[in-house]
């Protein structure tokens, strides 16, 4: 259903060079005393662009290139941008990895830190955004550990990061605020050479710091006529690397419907086995950051206070790769496509 990776080494570009291929770097990161949060996704090929699924099984990644970033402030989007781009560079030279799309960036240097830059400006844009990003990883890992197989592959690189930097919001070529920003973070990559729905309907994933040294992060996939549900979770420990939850159980409940008639789970409970001992949270997706015809995503917490686990926030999401065979929401998601 699913190939799983771990390791730093999920950084380096994978994807074969042949039509249909896709590749995505992802980071998150939480401010919680200044209530800021974003998201940062570097794309060679989009499979969620219903441009990229009309050109299927053709669709060339290089003519799919872009990004997409949204900054959130007190749970509510705050800015946000899509954008392919023209010119574009995926490079690996030692132990450095450099991937631009436009004029967003990632470097991971020789120290494994990650830097980012952004700047969504180009002639004529109403709004842009303008930041410096450093992304310190809190576990270092080189070897590589791979289970599971399917079409889609996710890379879990750095699941707890310190991330430090500053965003200047734009209006036209005016500054209009800058926001300083300090909190813990997250970095994943995800390939794959066939559509999003290949392998799987829909899934839940998240991550959430759980205590001052140590991140949940789960995958679930609900059962479907192609296959039986998949609950994989895992414990980032500052002192202890990645550890699996053995016997990993995920349940959803309290369903709401909404308004783009997706039933989703707003509560979600992970137990299992950790370090030979019973495991067990419960998850509230408490604010839904984003939301749209086949994607939510939401700031969650834990549901309950609980003594053994901090009140932290994290990142949550809920993708549905079914919706995407419809015609009605390709229409609806079917933008103008602008490179810049």
């Amino acid at each position: 259903m699913m190939k799983v990776q771990l390791g730093m080494q999920g950084d380096l570009p994978m994807r074969l060079d042949a039509p249909g291929t896709y590749e995505w770097w992802y980071f998150d990161a939480i401010d919680e005393s200044r209530e800021l949060a974003l998201t940062i996704i570097l794309f060679d090929g989009m499979p969620m662009s219903p441009y990229w699924l009309e050109a299927l099984p053709k669709a060339n990644a290089e003519d799919f290139r872009g990004y997409a970033i949204s900054v959130y402030r007190k749970g509510k989007k705050i800015a946000g941008f899509i954008h392919h781009v023209n010119n574009h560079e995926i490079s690996i030279t030692n132990d450095e990895c450099f991937i631009q799309m436009g004029d967003v960036s990632m470097r991971r240097n020789s120290e494994k830190k990650y830097q980012i830059e952004i700047d969504t400006y180009f002639p004529d844009s109403t709004t842009s955004l303008q930041g410096l990003f450093t992304f310190t990883p809190k576990i270092y890992s080189e070897s590589e550990e791979y289970f599971g197989s399917g079409n889609h592959c996710w890379r879990l690189i750095a699941p707890m990061c310190q991330v430090d930097g500053n965003i200047i919001l734009r209006q036209y070529e005016d500054e209009i605020e800058e926001l300083q920003f300090s909190g813990h973070g997250y970095h994943d990559c995800n390939s794959g050479d066939d559509a999003l729905d290949a392998d799987y309907d829909d899934w839940y994933w998240g991550r959430l710091p759980i205590n001052d040294r140590q991140t949940l992060i789960y995958y679930h996939y609900p059962a479907c006529s192609r296959h039986d549900e998949m609950s994989i979770a895992f414990i980032a420990d500052s002192e202890l690397g990645i550890q699996n939850i053995e016997h990993c159980m995920i349940q959803l409940s309290d369903f709401r419907m909404t308004t783009s008639l997706m039933r989703i789970a707003h509560v979600i409970s992970i137990e299992g086995k950790f370090l030979g001992k019973h495991f067990k949270l419960c998850i509230d997706h408490g604010k839904t950051l984003e939301f749209g015809p086949f994607y939510y995503r939401f700031l969650t917490k834990t549901k309950a206070t609980n003594t053994e686990f901090v009140q932290s926030k994290g990142i949550s999401e809920y993708f549905n790769a079914r919706r995407l065979r419809s015609p009605l929401v390709r229409t609806m998601i079917k933008t103008p496509m602008h490179r810049i």
